[in-house]
C-alpha cells in the first residue's frame, strides 16, 4: 500500500509546479503581468488587445484631451464609487457641452462577463466590440429622468468597465445608446495603452 501512496503523491506534487508550456516550468506566473487572453466565462479565451487591472485604473485617464475635444466633454471629474461594483471600484462623470447627455465610466472590479450575464441577464444584452475588446450594451428605457445606456467592456478576467450614459426627457433610448457607444468608442483605444 505504501509503495503506491508514494508515486501518487510525488506525481501530485510535480504536476503543482508544471507549465502547460514547454520549457517553462513554474508553480504559476511570478512576473505578474495579466495576459492578453484569458477566460472570462471559464471556458472560453478571450480576445483582447490587452488585459487592463481594473483595479488599478483611474477611468477619469480615460478621458484624454483629445477624447475630451472629439466627444465634446465640458467637465470630467472623479465621483464616489458605487459599492455595488466591488471593493477598489472607482467612477469618472462627463458632462458635456449640449447637456443632453450624462456619462459615467465606472471600474467593476467584483466579476466579469458571468456575473454581468446572470445579474443584467443574458437576453438583455446586445454583443459588440469596442477598439478590440468584447462588449456588451444594455439599453435602460427610464434611468432617472431620461433613458440610459450601458456598455460593459470585458477588460481582464472578473472586471468589467462600464460606461454609461443617461439622456434627459427628451432623449431617446436610442439616442443614449448611440452616444454611450461613442464615448466607449473613443476610451477604448485608451484603454489598450493602460
Amino acid at each position: 500500500m505504501r509503495r503506491l501512496a508514494v508515486p501518487f503523491l510525488l506525481a501530485a506534487v510535480l504536476t503543482g509546479c508544471s507549465s502547460a508550456e514547454q520549457g517553462s516550468p513554474s508553480a504559476g506566473d511570478k512576473t505578474g503581468a495579466a495576459p492578453t487572453t484569458g477566460s472570462s466565462a471559464g471556458t472560453t479565451p478571450v480576445n483582447r488587445p490587452k488585459a487592463v487591472d481594473l483595479k488599478a485604473l483611474d477611468p477619469c485617464t480615460l478621458i484624454t484631451p483629445e477624447v475630451k475635444t472629439a466627444l465634446g466633454v465640458r467637465v470630467v471629474g472623479p465621483r464616489d464609487p458605487l459599492p455595488d461594483y466591488g471593493e477598489g471600484s472607482k467612477t469618472c462623470t462627463a458632462n458635456f457641452e449640449d447637456r443632453t447627455y450624462v456619462s459615467s465610466i465606472y471600474t467593476l472590479v467584483n466579476g466579469g462577463v458571468d456575473r454581468l450575464k446572470r445579474t443584467v441577464g443574458e437576453a438583455e444584452l446586445t454583443p459588440l466590440q469596442v477598439a478590440g475588446y468584447p462588449a456588451y450594451v444594455n439599453k435602460v428605457p427610464k434611468a432617472g429622468l431620461g433613458p440610459g445606456c450601458d456598455v460593459y467592456i470585458d477588460a481582464t478576467d472578473g472586471q468589467l468597465l462600464l460606461v454609461g450614459a443617461t439622456g434627459d426627457s427628451k432623449s431617446t433610448v436610442d439616442a443614449t445608446c448611440e452616444q454611450a457607444k461613442k464615448v466607449a468608442n473613443a476610451v477604448g483605444p485608451v484603454l489598450a495603452t493602460k
